[in-house]
This record gives structure tokens, sequence and C-alpha cells, in this order.
């Protein structure tokens, strides 16, 4: 298992502007880090990199500092939004950028790509919700297999409803529903799996060694973050309420081999940038220490 950490944890500014991807790779591999998660997911609504005409271009100057950096990348994240709302009205653009996302992040060296499923608004029949992400996701893992990566599809969480103050059931929500989907996809790809975010598995109250275990080894990307179970902070561990200890004696237990990443912006989207460096050393540090916990030992070749 690989320390790792999204490119967004330098990302967002205090003045609202996001960092290029090229200044958060020098920070980050300061810091120690020697992999990353490229993260597109605001590609669309921040107009990030993908987002323009030369995106193609980007690419390959972004692959050079990787290669400068002597960084490589575990996994990436697409663009995100409800996939399967009818109503949703930037769909067309969205899917070009989901679209982008997949050819950069295989481009660039990632084997694992995180895809939102979607849940059908005000509809409770998880049949219905699993016929239209299996729709959805098709034609992205075909385009996925024909780059050589894997769609991980991300645990998601009920959404609170600020009106009528209580949560409302999303799909994908449950893992035995996400565990569902992806057999299913399954018997028609191999090039999908489940990607586990423990902040957004902690506001659903979850046990979280028992969800790793049932997962097994669909697993095949993390998101890692904290939170005090009521809103979706995005922490570094330790920082909110998750026991990581025995989340950590799981991931061995199961086998996990992929990317332990950080998905903690909000640590950093408020920091002045004379602290940033402070910050990320002291991600990556905590990082080693949790990965000592599972006591992971070095592959030999």
């Amino acid at each position: 298992m690989k320390l790792s950490t999204t490119t967004l944890f330098y990302g967002p500014r205090p003045d609202g502007s996001v960092a290029l991807i090229t200044d958060s790779l020098r920070r980050i591999r300061k810091a120690g880090f020697e992999d990353v998660d490229l993260n597109f997911a605001w590609t669309r609504r921040r107009k990030t990199e993908l987002y323009y005409e030369d995106w193609e271009e980007w690419i390959g100057k972004c692959g050079e500092m990787i290669q400068e950096l002597e960084i490589t990348v575990s996994q990436s994240h697409a663009p995100f939004y409800n996939v399967i709302d009818p109503t949703y009205p930037y769909r067309e653009e969205e899917e070009e950028m989901v679209r982008r996302s997949i050819i950069a992040a295989a481009r660039l060296g990632a084997k694992v790509i995180v895809i939102h499923g979607g849940s059908l608004p005000n509809c409770p029949d998880y049949r219905k919700n699993r016929k239209e992400n299996m729709e959805y996701l098709k034609p992205h893992l075909e385009l996925a297999e024909k780059y050589g990566i894997t769609i991980a599809v991300e645990n998601l969480f009920d959404e609170y409803d600020p009106v009528c103050r209580v949560r409302r059931p999303r799909y994908l929500s449950d893992p035995e529903d996400l565990i569902d989907l992806v057999d299913r996809l399954r018997e028609s790809f191999r090039n999908v799996g489940i990607v586990w975010d423990f902040g957004h598995a902690n506001l659903m109250g979850w046990n979280q060694p028992e969800c790793l275990e049932m997962i097994g080894e669909r697993l095949v990307a993390t998101h890692v973050q904290d939170n005090y179970g009521v809103v979706d902070d995005h922490l570094l561990p330790y920082l909110g309420t998750i026991e990581w200890e025995p989340i950590m004696k799981t991931l061995k237990k199961i086998g996990y081999q992929g990317a332990f990443a950080y998905e903690t912006h909000r640590m950093t989207d408020r920091l002045p940038d004379p602290m940033i460096d402070s910050m990320l050393r002291y991600a990556y540090e905590l990082g080693e220490y949790l990965l000592s916990l599972a006591e992971y030992e070095e592959e030999v070749i």
C-alpha cells in the first residue's frame, strides 16, 4: 500500500481560485509524497486545466513534470454530479469533461479513476437506481478499458435536507448496494471496482472494518478523510471521530495493495500560502504513521 494525496490538498485557495495542478505537484513532492491522486473533480465548475481547448497539450506538459519530479500517479478523480438526474442542466458539458479526465488519467499513469454514481430524485427503488447507473457507467467502462484503466465507483452518503431537517436516502450510500452494482457490472467488465471514502462512511455511521471485509478484493482505491459524523469535512485522520487503528488492520487483512490517498482539501482551502508546506509535511508524517499501524512490509522483488 502506498501513501498518496489528492492534488487538491493544495488546490482551493482563500480567494476562491484553484491552484494549478503543476503547482500542487511541486508542493506535494517537496513535502515527501511520492504518489498523487490527480483530481479533476472541479473541471467544469472551476474551469480548471482540462476544460480548455489545449487540454491534450496540457496533459503532455503535466506528464513532463511528473517525470521531472519522479512522482507516480496511482489514481485519479473524474468530475462528478448526479449522473442519473434527468433535470441536471450541464450534462453534455460534464460528460465531455469526464471523457477527458479518463484519457488524461490514463496518459499520466493512473491505474484507477474514481467516478460517482447517481441517485434518482425521490426514488427509493434500488433496482431502478441500479439499472440507471449501469446504463450510465457502461460507455465509460468501455472507454476506460480502451485506455487500460479501471473505474472505481464511490460509496456516497445520504443527503441532508435543510428545509425538512432530515437526511434523504441516496443510492450507493449503503455498501451492499455498491457491492451489488459492481458485481453486476463485473459480469461484463473486468475494469471496475470500489473506492471507499472513509469520511462518507463515517457520516452513515457504518462499522468500517466490517464494510471493508464485505468489499474485499473489490477495493481498488481509497479516499482518506475524517469528520465528526455531521458534515463531509475532509479533515486529516484523527481530527474527527473515525477510529483508524482497526481500519488499518483490516486493510492489511483483506490484502489491499492500492493507494492510501488523502482527500483532505479542507485542511488547506483557507490556509495562507506560507503555512502550506508545514501542513503538507505534517500530513505526510501522519500518513507514514498510519501505514505503520497496518505493519505493511516492502514487497521483495
